[in-house]
C-alpha cells in the first residue's frame, strides 16, 4: 500500500493571491472599503499620511477577535460569505451592506498597497483591541519556503491607534495601518481614486446607509475640495428633470417598467419575464437617455464629460462589477450597433444609468482579476440580454420615435415640447404598440398626452386603432366608449366636407362662366389705336390702370360673395339639427369664414384706393402732360410709393425697393411713375412671381439705373419673341392688352428715359435708365 502525501504551499502564494492578483492600487482600496461592508460598517475613512508612507482605513464595522483573526482571517481562501446558505443569505442584503464577493483573498490587497500592514480591530463585547503586525516582505524571501511557516505576530492594546482626522472605532471597528506604501498618494492621486470610488461604491449617489471619506494629511487647517471629506455624486437629482429616463425593475418572474420624460411619467407596463436564468434574483435599473442639454448641465455640475465619467454600471450585491461602465467598455455592445446607424441606435456616450443585481452568493461570480466583468454562463447571459433588451432599448424606441423626431428636443430640459400635436401621435404610437402585445399589461399612460383628441381635424383612422387597442388592453370601457363618438364624429365631418366640396365645385363653374363672359368683353373693348394724339395715349393709359385695379376689385368680391354664400348655407341649419358637440365646430367654421370675408373685402377697398390714388394724379382726363409734373427726388417719390402704396398688397408679389442712399432730383410726373411701376409688378403677378425687386443703381454724375428683376416664370421664347415686347398691341397671353411694356417705354420716352429686357432673353428683367442730378450719401 502507497504512503499519502499533501499538497505543499509556497510562500510565493501571497505574491500570486495579492500584488500580482490586484494591480491596480485603487482597486486594492476598493477591496478593502469592501470588506468594511461587509463587516456591516456604516462609516468608513480612508487617510493618507505621505510624510509618513502611510494609508490607514478605519470602519466602524462588526471587529474581529483574536479567535475570529486567526480562524477566519488568517486562514487563506477562507470567506464567510461562501459559507452563509442561500436561504439566510437573502435575509442578510441590504443596500449598502452586501456581501461585495467569495474568494477570501480581498485582504491581501493589502500588499499590493504597501510592504507591511498594523490590524487594529475590536468586536462590542472584546474588552481589548486586537493587534495583528504583517511583514509582506517576509514571504518574498525565498519561495521553497512553505507559506505556513512564516510567521505574523498577534498581541493586545488597550486602544485603537490615534488618527489624525479619520475617526477611530468606540466600541467595535477595524483599523488598518498600511506601511511603506508602494504608490505616491497625492492630492490628484486622491482625487483620482475618489471619483473612481463614487463609482465602484455608487455613481448615482442613491446609498444612505452608508458613507466612505478620504482625508490627506498635509499640516493644513482646511479642508481640501476634492481631495477631504464624503466621496458622493448627486447624478440621479441632477438629470431626473433633464431627459428622458426608464427604471425597470426584474423581480418574482415580472418585469416592471416606467418611463418618463423630464419628471413627467410617460407610461407603466407590467409584463411576464422571459429570463429563466435571473429566477430567484432581482436585477433593478435605471437609465437616463444624455440629450445636449443633460451633456450639458453634466458637464458644468460634475467638472467632467459623461463620456468620461462612464456609462451603464452595474452593481452585484451593491458593489461594482469592474469594468463594466468605463468609458471604453462596451459590454453592451451598444456602440457596435450604432456604428450600423447613427440616427437610429444609442451609443455609450449617449446613456448613463446604474443596474442593482441582487442574488445569493455564487449565482453571479466575477473573474478572478477583479476587472474583467462577470464569468460568463446562462445567469449573466440572460442578465446582458434582460439589461440590453428591457433597458436600454427600450428607452432607444422612446428616444429615437419621440425626441429625435424633433430637432429642438435635445436643446430642452422641459416637457412642453411633448405637448405638441405631433409628440403626441408619436408616444400615442408608441404607447399603443406595446398594447397590441398580450403580454403586456398597460398599466399607467398620461392621459394628457395619450388621448382622443377634440380636434376632429386630428383624428385618423391610424390614431383610433390605438386608442382602442390601448382601451382592450386596459379595460376601460370609457376610453372606449370616446374611441366610438370620436369615429362618428370623423364620418359627420367626412359627410360636411364632401357637401362643402360640392358648393366649391358649383361656385368654381359659376365663376369660370363669368371670367369668360368678362374676358369676351375686355377683348372686344381693347384696342391697339390709330390716333397718335398724346392725350388719347393718356386716356389708354388711365383706362389700363383702371382695368388692373377693377380686376383686383372683381376677384376680391368674387371671393367674398363665395364666403358669404357658404355662411348662407350654414345659417339654413335648423337649431334642433344641430347636437350640443358640433355647436363649437359649426361656430368655429363661421369665424373662420368672416374672417375670410373681411380679408377679400379689405384687398377690394386697398385696390380702390390704388385706383382713387392713380386717378387723383389726374382727375381731368384732357389734363396737360405738361403741366403734371413736379421738382423733387424721383427716388425718394418711388421709397414713398413702395411703403405706402405697395406694402402688403394681396394677391400681388411682394414689391422690393432699394435705393442704397441714392438720390435723383428732376422733373417728373407722379401719375406717369405709378402706372410705370403698376405695371412692371403686374407683369410679375402674372408670370406667378412671387417677388419683385428694384435696385437702383448710380450710373453718371447725370444718370441712375432701376433694375426690375422678379421670380416668375420668365419668357418662354416658343411663345413669345424678347424684340417684340415693348411693341404696342404685342402680348403673349391671352389676358395680356399688350399696352403695358409698350406703355412702359413710352412713358419713359417722354422723360428722356429707357427701359431695356437684360439678361439672356429667358427672364423678364429690365433695366431702366433715368436723367437727373444724382447724389449718394
Amino acid at each position: 500500500m502507497g504512503k499519502k502525501e499533501s499538497f505543499r504551499v509556497s510562500s510565493h502564494l501571497k505574491d500570486i493571491i495579492g500584488r500580482e492578483l490586484v494591480t491596480n492600487e485603487f482597486v486594492a482600496i476598493f477591496e478593502l472599503v469592501k470588506n468594511s461592508f461587509d463587516a456591516g460598517a456604516s462609516k468608513v475613512d480612508i487617510e493618507f499620511d505621505p510624510q509618513k508612507d502611510t494609508i490607514s482605513i478605519s470602519d466602524d464595522g462588526h471587529g474581529m477577535s483574536e479567535k475570529d483573526i486567526i480562524e477566519k482571517w488568517l486562514f487563506v481562501a477562507y470567506s464567510e460569505k461562501a459559507q452563509t446558505s442561500s436561504v439566510s443569505y437573502r435575509d442578510k442584503i441590504k443596500s449598502g451592506g452586501q456581501f461585495a464577493g467569495s474568494k477570501g483573498i480581498g485582504r491581501f490587497a493589502c500588499d499590493t498597497l504597501g510592504t507591511r500592514l498594523d490590524l487594529y480591530t475590536k468586536t462590542e463585547t472584546s474588552t481589548v483591541v486586537s493587534h495583528l503586525n504583517v511583514d509582506w516582505t517576509q514571504f518574498e524571501t525565498d519561495s521553497l519556503e512553505e507559506f505556513h511557516q512564516i510567521k505574523v505576530d498577534i498581541s493586545s492594546k488597550s486602544s485603537f491607534p490615534t488618527l489624525v482626522y479619520a475617526d477611530e472605532p468606540v466600541s467595535n471597528g477595524t483599523v488598518l495601518v498600511i506601511k511603506n506604501t508602494r504608490h505616491v498618494w497625492d492630492r490628484e492621486a486622491i482625487s483620482k481614486l475618489r471619483r473612481d470610488l463614487a463609482k465602484l461604491i455608487d455613481p448615482f449617489g442613491t446609498t444612505k446607509n452608508v458613507s466612505v471619506s478620504t482625508w490627506l494629511v498635509d499640516g493644513g487647517k482646511y479642508l481640501i475640495d476634492n481631495v477631504d471629506g464624503l466621496v458622493g455624486n448627486a447624478i440621479a437629482d441632477l438629470l431626473k428633470d433633464k431627459t428622458s429616463r426608464i427604471h425597470v425593475c426584474i423581480d418574482d418572474e415580472e418585469i416592471t417598467t416606467n418611463l418618463y420624460d423630464r419628471g413627467r411619467k410617460i407610461y407603466e407596463i407590467k409584463e411576464p419575464s422571459p429570463y429563466v436564468d435571473l429566477k430567484g434574483a432581482k436585477v433593478e435599473g435605471q437609465i437616463y437617455y444624455l440629450n445636449r442639454s443633460a451633456k450639458h448641465t453634466f458637464t458644468n455640475r460634475m467638472g467632467v464629460r459623461p463620456v468620461e465619467f462612464g456609462s451603464v454600471f452595474l452593481f452585484l450585491n451593491g458593489f461594482r462589477v469592474f469594468p463594466i461602465g468605463e468609458e471604453f467598455d462596451d459590454s453592451f455592445g451598444l456602440n457596435r450597433r450604432k456604428q450600423q446607424g447613427q440616427a437610429r441606435y444609442l451609443g455609450t456616450r449617449d446613456v448613463l444609468g446604474r443596474v442593482d443585481i441582487t442574488a445569493r452568493a455564487k449565482m453571479f461570480r466575477e473573474v478572478s482579476s477583479r476587472d474583467a466583468g462577470l464569468i460568463e454562463d446562462a445567469h449573466s447571459r440572460d442578465l446582458f440580454d434582460a439589461i440590453t433588451k428591457h433597458m436600454i432599448l427600450r428607452l432607444e424606441r422612446y428616444v429615437v420615435g419621440v425626441n429625435w423626431k424633433d430637432k429642438a428636443d435635445g436643446n430642452r430640459d422641459t416637457s412642453e415640447g411633448l405637448e405638441t400635436d405631433r409628440a403626441r401621435e408619436r408616444i400615442q404610437a408608441l404607447v399603443g404598440s406595446m398594447a397590441k402585445s398580450k403580454d403586456i399589461r398597460i398599466i399607467y399612460y398620461d392621459e394628457d398626452i395619450v388621448r382622443v383628441s377634440e380636434n376632429p381635424d386630428q383624428l385618423t383612422d391610424d390614431s383610433l386603432k390605438v386608442m382602442a387597442d390601448l382601451a382592450a388592453n386596459r379595460g376601460d370601457s370609457e376610453l372606449l366608449k370616446q374611441v366610438e363618438q370620436a369615429r362618428r364624429r370623423i364620418e359627420e365631418l367626412k359627410q360636411s366636407r364632401e357637401e362643402a366640396q360640392k358648393e366649391a365645385r358649383r361656385a368654381l363653374e359659376e365663376r369660370l362662366r363669368t371670367d369668360a363672359r368678362i374676358e369676351r368683353l375686355e377683348q372686344r373693348a381693347a384696342f391697339l389705336g390709330s390716333s397718335l394724339d398724346i392725350d388719347i395715349d393718356r386716356v389708354q393709359l388711365l383706362m389700363h390702370q383702371a382695368t388692373i385695379h377693377v380686376g383686383h376689385i372683381r376677384s376680391a368680391l368674387a371671393n367674398a360673395a363665395h364666403e358669404i354664400r357658404l355662411l348662407q348655407l350654414s345659417a339654413e341649419i335648423e337649431s334642433d339639427e344641430i347636437l350640443p358637440d358640433d355647436f363649437d365646430d359649426v361656430l368655429a367654421s363661421i369665424r373662420q369664414s368672416a374672417r375670410r370675408i373681411s380679408s377679400s373685402l379689405a384687398g377690394a377697398s386697398l385696390s380702390g384706393d390704388r385706383l382713387k390714388s392713380v386717378l387723383s394724379f389726374a382727375p381731368n382726363i384732357r389734363v396737360d402732360l405738361d403741366t403734371d409734373v413736379v421738382q423733387g427726388d424721383l427716388v425718394k417719390f418711388l421709397k414713398e410709393y413702395f411703403e405706402v402704396r405697395l406694402s402688403g398688397v394681396p394677391d400681388m408679389p411682394e414689391a422690393i425697393f432699394s435705393a442704397n442712399g441714392t438720390s435723383l432730383i428732376r422733373e417728373f410726373s407722379p401719375v406717369d411713375i405709378s402706372v410705370l411701376i403698376d405695371n412692371l409688378i403686374d407683369n410679375a403677378r402674372k408670370a406667378r412671381a412671387t417677388k419683385v425687386e428694384f435696385l437702383v443703381k448710380p450710373k453718371s454724375p447725370n444718370s441712375l439705373t432701376i433694375v426690375v428683376t422678379d421670380d416668375g416664370a420668365g419668357i418662354d421664347d416658343r411663345k413669345v419673341d424678347p424684340s417684340m415686347i415693348f411693341e404696342r398691341g404685342y402680348t403673349g397671353s391671352r389676358q395680356g392688352t399688350g399696352l403695358g411694356l409698350y406703355n412702359a417705354r413710352r412713358l419713359l420716352e417722354i422723360m428722356e428715359g429707357t427701359i431695356e429686357l437684360v439678361g439672356d432673353g429667358s427672364r423678364a428683367d429690365f433695366e431702366i435708365t433715368l436723367k437727373g442730378e444724382v447724389h449718394e450719401s
